[in-house]
């Protein structure tokens, strides 16, 4: 075979589609887990009320849309048809929870939910660790399956060793950080949705904890920074 010249063009070929797979793994996990809020416990439970429609047990999930939208403790229900309002209303009642149209003749209701308890905000927390565990294994097979492309066009001599090399390392460094970034924002969400409740797994990085209660702190530091100093410009301007 004649020497091939290493090229960064060489270099790139193998690299760039498992970095762009490797980006587009952590986007999508990140986009998921953004989504998740403490209030998706109690329409974790609306959505498992079934209501008797034409003398079917129905999902509260297939016939209204269930959110909370401004206020985690005020769950918003549009029920699709109006034909079944009233069975919504009296159901969603009898299961505990104060239930009243939004506005009058509206689809909507207005449902007042008590804050989740520990056990459910720990089921968020145990489907954030699942959500993380994926997005690894989903990164060690993109990791996986170019290296094996590699070695086959190392095999075959389609480039050369140095070039593999080289390759295989940019991969490695790059699957490390994408890695890391991940664990780190699944930490960070559990975190935030458990709080005094949140506690490490053996799986864990202790530097991810480090990491995570750090960012925190400042973030509250600059929270309250920023109040005080709207509080002051507040106090400064002139009374009319």
């Amino acid at each position: 075979m004649a020497e091939q010249s290493l090229t960064p063009e060489n270099l790139e070929s193998y690299s760039t589609e498992a970095i762009s797979n490797f980006s587009k793994a952590i986007e999508d996990f990140a986009d998921v887990i953004t989504e998740i809020k403490s209030e998706d416990a109690n329409i974790a439970v609306f959505n498992s009320i079934y209501v008797m429609i034409d003398g079917r047990k129905r999902r509260l999930a297939d016939i209204a849309n269930i959110e909370a939208p401004d206020d985690p403790l005020n769950l918003e229900v549009m029920v699709y048809s109006r034909d079944h309002l009233e069975e919504v209303i009296n159901t969603i009642k009898e299961a505990g929870f104060p239930a009243k149209l939004k506005e009058k003749n509206s689809q909507f209701l207005i449902v007042k939910v008590p804050p989740p308890s520990r056990m459910q905000l720990e089921e968020i927390g145990d489907d954030l660790i699942r959500r993380t565990n994926s997005l690894v294994m989903r990164l060690t097979k993109i990791k996986t399956n170019t290296g094996l492309r590699i070695r086959a066009a190392v095999q075959n001599e389609f480039i050369e060793t140095k070039i593999a090399t080289l390759a295989t390392k940019k991969i490695d460094n790059n699957h490390l950080k994408i890695e890391s970034e991940g664990k780190f924002l699944g930490v960070l969400k559990r975190k935030q949705i458990l709080g005094n409740y949140f506690k490490s797994t053996e799986k864990d990085d202790e530097l991810f904890i480090k990491k995570v209660n750090l960012y925190l702190k400042l973030n509250n530091n600059l929270k309250q920074t920023e109040m005080i100093k709207d509080e002051e410009s507040q106090n400064n301007q002139p009374a009319i």
